[in-house]
């Protein structure tokens, strides 16, 4: 009887044998402490942690006239400190109990060196030729009806087929035969009946517990012993579950990438926007996680019923503006309509003449799946992949072709989304700005004198704002401000707007209010809030004696300033009835000399700077 015992002495699996206690039953041991198991032979019990603690130990079980000896062994991983240890209980009156003690314990270490299952079955056919010098081994893996019995590892004659023996291979995976092994280790002609001649031929069911992996087979020009066949037998024992360790972690680290590949997806569906770069990176993802030759995802259109190429890996002849054959395309509207994955494993059995055209022909596909694109119970595409050989899928690979077909139609339906509110936000930016220049026209019509004049100082108003360094994100209401910069001018007389002559104090007393009248119509408008400073302020000035709050220096919002050295030149620059326009150089003189009264004067300085004033 052997015990798996991890770090910490929890039995993990057990190879029934003789059993030195009538109470210990295989299935209840499993998961139990040695301590708690072994608590009614107390010698046994204080050598378990010196075993535990990396050093061989051993005692005795004596029950009336039989004795079992214990070996207690630690098995080394690639750390300092033992991986498993090995809890053998060989009956005294044996042969050879040393021999097997040794054959199991190097074999153990062996198969705690592998790396994964593709190592182990070079592993254990080395072990069976080291020790019963065999000529033959191989393995056949399955747990029908989920998983078909398969060929996994053949050595020595098997490798490939003899003459007259060309059907064995075939022999060996048939599902009744490795049922009839029922957990010993036989010769094959007691299955069979195999003629006599045969070379020796024997099974040992691969098995952990009730779950049945598959069988181990070895084959010698002699007969093996009984005492070989039980080393055979608790072998693959010991196989068997060290494939089913490796088979979970392996399980395990492909889950975890795949859980890694789908957040990475997720971050890229919510942190970019650019659809194409998703729709890559999805497709990377599923050539590497689910094994593929090439991948591409297919765009449709309910209203015209067309599909198109979206995007495409692994193709290497294959052109996408080639169009799309009719006999694919009936494959991907099959998807679409039943709204599910069509699945063609062999494409010459179950379509035959079908790998013959198109993009089948042209790369060399073997196999196809196709899984349609829904998103909010729209049919957006559908997900294509490619095999150029047989693959070995599963329920779990058809559920993540699902998931990243899922992610796909998320991440279009995000990118149309987009798309409708970039669309829907730039016709209300156009419906705004609409309306704001209609105010400015109905402001020219009040005052024919300006005309022009407010998309003159728009223009220049926003080069002088790059200019001194405005962020980009504030242009936009710096436009807004300087094209409604005299709105406030509607509330005011037509009498003094269009005056011929200078204004009396009294007059100019009511056209100092137009700001205030700019605030009071324009602070109810929430989108234009970013945009009052200029309305309200571009008559402040930097001294304090503006109007009409008498801001003074930087308490002057920056957008005010810069407008207000465009507004003075443009206004000096343009004939009014009561006098003609100025010189530039006048101007420019001006400017200058108000620099620090009337302007900014870091303002000024840009101004030259951009408009290259002399």
């Amino acid at each position: 009887m052997i015990w798996g015992l991890d770090q910490a002495g929890m039995i993990e699996w057990v190879n029934p044998g003789r059993d030195p206690d009538p109470a210990w039953k295989p299935a209840d041991l499993v998961g139990r402490s040695i301590f708690e198991v072994l608590k009614d032979y107390p010698a046994l019990l204080d050598q378990v942690p010196l075993a535990l603690s990396g050093i061989s130990a051993a005692g005795v079980i004596q029950r009336d006239d039989r004795s079992w000896t214990c070996q207690l062994l630690p098995i080394q991983g690639s750390g300092l400190a033992p991986d498993q240890f090995l809890c053998l209980f060989i009956e005294n009156s044996l042969h050879g109990r040393l021999w097997v003690q040794e054959a199991l314990t190097g074999t153990a270490a062996a198969l705690q060196k592998a790396q994964g299952t593709e190592d182990m079955p070079p592993l254990i056919t080395r072990q069976l030729q080291e020790l019963l010098g065999v000529e033959r081994t191989a393995i056949t893996l399955g747990a029908p009806p989920d998983t078909p019995y398969q060929l996994l590892f053949s050595w020595g004659d098997w490798e490939s087929p003899l003459p007259n023996e060309g059907t064995l291979t075939g022999t060996l995976v048939d599902p009744q035969i490795i049922e009839n092994l029922n957990g010993r280790c036989c010769p094959l002609e007691e299955l069979i009946g195999l003629e006599n001649g045969t070379r020796p031929i024997y099974g040992a069911a691969l098995a952990v517990g009730s779950q049945h992996l598959g069988a181990l087979w070895v084959g010698r020009e002699t007969p093996l012993t009984p005492l070989e066949c039980q080393l055979v037998h608790q072998l693959a024992e010991m196989s068997a579950s060290a494939l089913q360790r490796a088979r979970q972690h392996e399980l395990t680290s492909r889950r975890l990438e795949r859980i890694s590949a789908l957040h990475a997806i997720e971050r890229a569906i919510t942190g970019s926007f650019n659809l194409d770069l998703t729709l890559q990176l999805i497709l990377e993802q599923v050539v590497s996680q689910l094994e593929v030759d090439a991948a591409d995802i297919i765009l449709t259109d309910p209203e015209k019923g067309r599909i198109s190429f979206a995007a495409g890996l692994g193709f290497e002849r294959y052109q996408p503006q080639s169009g799309i054959s009719k006999a694919r395309e009936k494959l991907i509207q099959n998807a679409l309509r039943k709204k599910d994955l069509v699945a063609l494993q062999d494409l010459a059995q179950e379509q035959p003449g079908l790998e013959r055209r198109g993009v089948f022909a042209q790369e060399g596909f073997h196999s196809y799946h196709a899984v349609p694109l829904i998103a909010k119970r729209r049919v957006m595409g559908a997900l294509e992949v490619y095999h150029k050989t047989p693959p070995q899928v599963d329920g779990e690979w058809y559920e993540f072709l699902r998931t990243l077909g899922s992610q796909a139609a998320v991440a279009m339906d995000n990118a149309a989304l987009v798309e409708d509110l970039r669309r829907t936000n730039l016709e209300l930016d156009q419906a705004y700005n609409t309306t704001l220049e209609g105010w400015v026209r109905a402001l020219d019509l009040r005052d024919p004198c300006t005309g022009g004049h407010t998309q003159r100082v728009v223009e220049r108003t926003l080069k002088l704002a790059n200019a001194v360094g405005l962020p980009r994100d504030q242009l936009v209401h710096v436009r807004r401000g300087a094209l409604l910069h005299d709105i406030g001018k509607l509330g005011v007389p037509d009498s003094i707007l269009n005056k011929a002559g200078p204004l009396t104090e009294e007059e100019w007393a009511v056209m100092r209010q137009h700001p205030l009248y700019a605030r009071e119509m324009l602070q109810p408008i929430e989108f234009l809030h970013p945009a009052l400073p200029i309305p309200t302020a571009h008559h402040e000035k930097w001294d304090g004696s503006g109007y009409p709050d008498g801001l003074q220096g930087t308490m002057i919002p920056l957008a005010a300033r810069i407008f207000a050295v465009i507004d003075v030149w443009d206004a000096l620059s343009s004939p009014r009835p009561y006098r003609d326009a100025w010189p530039a150089e006048k101007i420019h003189g001006y400017i200058r000399e108000q620099a620090g009264e009337h302007f900014d004067p870091q303002v000024v300085a840009a101004w030259e700077r951009a408009f290259g004033i002399p």
